[in-house]
């Protein structure tokens, strides 16, 4: 094989030198490779060649590099005089290899952010197998979700399969949320990775075969699965199938051994739809997202909205949007199979500025105002079995006011419009019951309110004037004792207030986003009882320009 030397004298762009033309030491790779190098430049910079050459157990200045070609080891040294390296799709992951078994930790960083950037169904393979490799966790988890998410183009794309070793193809096998469009393409996986070294690798036959989901396979799968040869022709599949073999049909028996002992069904048991509007100031799109499952890393766009909905209610094959800056006859539903809104039937008083409560199966408007600005005391409620609305009771009329359910009850606060002196209102519905009861009200009167439930307790946000001040308070009330409690100042004053609970944290930001300099968002923490801002880097900086609803049953989605 024909010796490539290289020599790095000149090579920093600044066009200092940074080692002699000569060099003391010499790095050599198993393809051929040699390249006269200052092992005082490169220990200063590299660990794994500070040990190499100055350590205790050093092996001198002429060192073989063995499982690194040359043209790895040139960018890898290219960047250590320079600091520069050019990555591209071919060699991201075999640098990525090298810069981890040398030790070069931002290189690593950066090779891996560049791969992870670029990775296709064509490139996923080789980085999911070089973070298995070396065992960096969070590469790996990356790329694994990438694969378990394009599993049908990874392997329809990608022709060596069989190079994955068997404990990492396994972990993407097993995953219930398997992208497929049948059982057949994991079965044609395991044939091709068994095909790849078939004399080794019969013996996994019966525990790769756990890993297709019977559940979801068709007759004709079961049957090909049962002829083929890789099962009736291989020894180690012989206890498998003479244990199904004592009496009986042995054919059903099988088919029932199979699906009784291998993945369950791969349907997700929870999906997201988003809705979700762009920050772009000259497409300011409003679409809707579905989630591929429970997570909400991979979107895949179904539809579009006129306006991001201040509620949306899922009932069966329908989300029922609700803009409450638009009169409520204009109310939309989501159809998820046909993925297309269509009208709500119109209710009995549009009204604007309302609250929506989902309680034991139906929808309640309440509160809002007509059209002539006055305040509305009708309730009314729809069921989603037949598409109607009914006027079930009244309320005393309230101004600014808002509602929010609690423990089977709503709960609906304001300003009383027929006191002298407006003061607050806290009114209570009994769905049972059908009655209304008045409780106790906040310690402190605020005309504009943002109410929210959280862990069972209730939240109330609203203005007053304090000395010629506008001040933000703020009051917990529990249900359970019909007690308010005061609760700390807002750390910045937001000029529309908006509240939220993600995950039993309630989080206050500011929804007028046209704002400059708008306010941080801040979350409340209840066990110190303080608020807390929002670090920049959290994604729930971002929550206020989506809508999210989850789905239990996602038979109802058209995918």
């Amino acid at each position: 094989m024909q010796r490539i030397k290289r020599k790095f004298s000149d090579i920093s762009e600044n066009g200092d030198t940074v080692m002699d033309s000569s060099g003391d030491g010499l790095l050599r790779t198993e393809d051929g490779g040699e390249f006269k190098v200052t092992t005082r430049v490169l220990a200063e910079r590299c660990p794994y060649f500070e040990a190499l050459f100055h350590g205790d157990f050093g092996d001198g200045k002429d060192v073989l590099l063995k499982g690194i070609n040359t043209e790895t080891l040139e960018k890898i040294l290219v960047y250590l005089y320079s600091g520069n390296i050019e990555l591209n799709e071919e060699n991201a992951s075999n640098i990525l290899i090298v810069a981890d078994y040398l030790l070069i930790e931002a290189l690593v960083q950066k090779s891996s952010s560049f791969a992870l950037k670029e990775m296709t169904p064509t490139n996923c393979v080789p980085l999911f197998l070089a973070a298995w490799g070396i065992e960096r966790l969070d590469i790996f988890n990356i790329c694994h979700r990438f694969m378990v998410i394009h599993f049908q183009e990874v392997v329809s794309l990608y022709e060596e399969i069989g190079i994955i070793p068997l404990e990492a193809l396994k972990t993407v096998l097993r995953e219930k949320c398997l992208n497929v469009k049948d059982e057949k393409t994991v079965w044609n996986v395991i044939v091709r990775w068994i095909q790849f070294d078939l004399i080794d690798r019969l013996q996994f036959v019966p525990e790769l075969l756990k890993y297709i989901s019977f559940d979801d396979a068709d007759t004709p799968l079961l049957d090909d699965v049962i002829d083929h040869n890789h099962l009736i022709k291989n020894k180690f599949c012989q206890e498998l199938i003479l244990s199904q073999l004592k009496d009986g049909d042995y054919l059903q028996k099988f088919r029932l051994f199979l699906k009784s002992n291998t993945t369950a069904s791969r349907m997700p048991k929870n999906i997201n739809v988003i809705f979700y509007r762009s920050t772009d100031t000259y497409r300011p799109d409003k679409n809707i997202y579905i989630t591929f499952d429970e997570q909400t890393d991979y979107w895949q766009k179904i539809g579009s909205a006129e306006n991001v909905p201040d509620y949306i209610i899922h009932h069966n094959r329908y989300i029922y949007l609700f803009t409450t800056s638009i009169p409520a006859n204009f109310s939309l539903a989501f159809d998820l199979f046909d993925q297309k809104c269509l009208p709500m039937t119109p209710i009995y008083k549009s009204r604007k500025f309302y609250s929506v409560i989902n309680l034991n199966g139906f929808i309640y408007i309440i509160g809002g105002i007509d059209e002539h600005s006055n305040p509305i005391e009708d309730i009314e409620r729809f069921d989603p079995g037949t598409g109607k609305w009914q006027i079930i009771t009244r309320m005393i009329p309230m101004s600014q006011s808002k509602a929010v359910d609690s423990n089977g009850y709503i709960y609906a606060i304001g300003c009383n419009e027929y006191a002298i002196k407006p003061k607050m209102m806290v009114q209570i519905f009994d769905p049972e019951s059908d009655k209304w009861l008045i409780v106790s009200v906040p310690r402190i009167f605020k005309p504009e309110i943002t109410a929210i439930q959280c862990r069972g307790r209730l939240y109330f946000l609203g203005y007053y004037l304090s000395f010629c001040q506008i001040m933000p308070g703020l009051e917990e009330y529990d249900p359970l004792t019909d007690t308010w409690f005061p609760m700390p100042y807002l750390p910045f004053i937001y000029r529309s207030a908006k509240a939220f609970v993600v995950k039993d944290v309630l989080i206050v930001h500011e929804e007028n986003k046209t704002i400059d300099d708008c306010a941080p968002p801040v979350y409340w923490l209840p066990e110190n009882r303080t608020w807390n801002i929002l670090k920049t880097s959290s994604p729930l900086r971002k929550i206020y320009l989506s809508k999210i609803c989850t789905i239990t049953d996602p038979n109802v989605v058209k995918v």
